[in-house]
């Protein structure tokens, strides 16, 4: 018994550090912010935005994720309104991960300055995890149920090569990208699993 509790305790402890490590590195994957010159298109029920993008991580060939960051702002209450983040591989496939916040919870700017940066806003899960191959192209798409007045920032210079922009169409504009950010992936996940696969495999093998 005393075996499969410290094997149990080292999982937790990965996994714990693997949501450590999810939160790092957000530089990594950042679209170039240029402050002096940004742009925020209106995201509505009927009118989705999006972001193509790759991760490559050393020679992992697989990934794991549970949270992404863009930069959204408000010019009304957004009372019992939700806006959710997904990460897909076509832009009308069905979600690989997703998370939802409430519209209400997000920087308010009643003048909709659309040249000032705004908060960034984390989407998240504790529990849910995007497995992503790595070298692969995904979509980030975001959606509300606002009828209107919430907004995404947009760099319209922008020099991340590795995706561009999915406009409110559905059609990819080269050289403009959504300000996103990706946590730094972590195999740690997929280890501390595995030893708990070990762990009960063991116990019930006896």
């Amino acid at each position: 018994m005393r075996p499969l509790i410290w094997l149990i305790a080292v999982s937790c402890l990965l996994l714990s550090n693997s949501a450590l490590a999810l939160t790092a590195g957000w530089d990594k994957y950042t679209s170039h912010l240029e402050t002096s010159n940004l742009d925020a298109f209106e995201l509505k029920s009927d009118q989705e935005w999006g972001q193509t993008f790759q991760i490559t991580y050393g020679d992992e060939s697989e990934v794991y994720l549970n949270q992404i960051t863009v930069y959204l702002f408000r010019a009304n209450s957004g009372n019992n309104k939700t806006i959710t983040a997904s990460i897909r591989s076509s832009w009308n496939g069905a979600a690989i991960w997703q998370s939802t916040i409430a519209a209400n919870t997000i920087e308010r700017d009643n003048s909709a300055d659309q040249s000032t940066l705004h908060d960034a806003v984390t989407f998240s899960s504790d529990e849910v995890y995007a497995q992503l191959s790595t070298g692969t192209q995904y979509y980030l798409r975001l959606d509300t149920t606002a009828s209107s007045k919430i907004y995404v920032h947009v760099d319209p210079n922008s020099s991340y090569s590795p995706g561009n922009l999915i406009n409110k169409d559905g059609n990819s504009e080269s050289g403009k990208d959504m300000l996103f950010a990706i946590p730094e992936p972590s195999t740690a996940l997929l280890v501390g699993l595995g030893l708990f696969g070990i762990s009960l495999r063991g116990r019930f093998n006896h």
